[in-house]
């Protein structure tokens, strides 16, 4: 009798294992999906790829210029505060 109780307890959690079983194998149907038609825009486009390492670099680029600007006008602001006779550490 105790293992017709168990069997009847445990019907509704497989149940509800079975259909969240379901409701991923679906999500994964469509994210696979998704993927193949990523993989289809990249195919038919070749020079993507290249055209998006191209933007990295230039953007790589640029950042280094902006670092470079940036230490350069630090540099300048504590000459003109030198200059002015400010004292940078009071700030």
């Amino acid at each position: 009798m105790a293992k017709a109780n168990n069997r009847t307890s445990e019907m509704p959690k497989t149940k509800e294992q079975i259909k969240r079983l379901k409701e991923i194998q679906l999500e994964l149907r469509r994210n696979l999906a998704e993927l193949q038609l990523k993989l289809e825009i990249f195919d038919s486009e070749p020079d993507f790829l290249i055209s998006l390492e191209s933007a990295k670099k230039d953007a790589e680029l640029k950042a280094n210029d902006l670092e470079a600007e940036v230490k350069r006008l630090r540099e300048e602001l504590k000459a003109i505060k030198d200059l002015l006779g400010t004292n940078i550490e009071k700030k």
